[in-house]
């Protein structure tokens, strides 16, 4: 395959991919908060299972995309098209938080404020931590600095957005190298025989 075809189609498949594993963290998201607001938030295992769906898709995603480019890519193809479809599950999330926080909720960022130094809390007296340490690391959810950080503005947005790329950039570097291909050497059967 060419190699401005090659990038054309990376580019494209991880636009189309990455909307579309926006879309389902979208509807994971909008099922999350329907059952319960805060559960997304707040339960460790909400998280960890959207981590795990994301990181499957990137997968799935990026052998269908190798495929699709006549099955053989290296690490940087494989890195630029991941990354691709992470700008777009990464804006998308952004998008649906401050539309949430904005318009939909928002007293969703106070909500996420008081649930999660209860969660906190409980975590650190279950693990037998003293109740002083414990109030220290509350602080942060009692002076509003947890909650400031929630809020819709733009650099919150914009930092959201920022953070989502590094944790992803982390995740598709690993990912990258356990998709790549890089073809075989082909070895010429005539210069073979000639030298027979």
């Amino acid at each position: 395959m060419e190699d401005q075809t090659k990038k054309a189609t990376i580019g494209k498949l991880g636009v189309r991919y990455g909307l579309l594993i926006g879309g389902i963290s979208l509807v994971l998201s909008v099922v999350c908060r329907i059952v319960d607001p805060l559960m997304q938030f707040t339960n460790i295992w909400m998280q960890l299972l959207g981590g795990v769906i994301a990181i499957t898709l990137l997968v799935v995603f990026g052998i269908e995309i190798r495929k699709a480019i006549g099955g053989y890519w290296s690490f940087g193809e494989a890195f630029r098209g991941l990354m691709t479809m992470a700008v777009f599950i990464t804006l998308i999330s952004v998008l649906y938080s401050f539309i949430l926080f904005k318009f939909v909720d928002p007293d969703m960022p106070a909500k996420i404020n008081d649930a999660s130094e209860r969660v906190m809390t409980e975590r650190l007296a279950k693990m037998g931590m003293d109740q002083d340490k414990i109030d220290q690391v509350s602080k942060t959810f009692e002076n509003g600095e947890f909650k400031a950080k929630l809020e819709p503005t733009f650099k919150n947005e914009a930092t959201a957005f920022c953070f989502g790329l590094v944790f992803y950039a982390i995740i598709n570097l690993i990912v990258a190298a356990c998709i790549k291909k890089n073809q075989p050497l082909v070895v010429l059967d005539n210069a073979v025989d000639d030298a027979v």
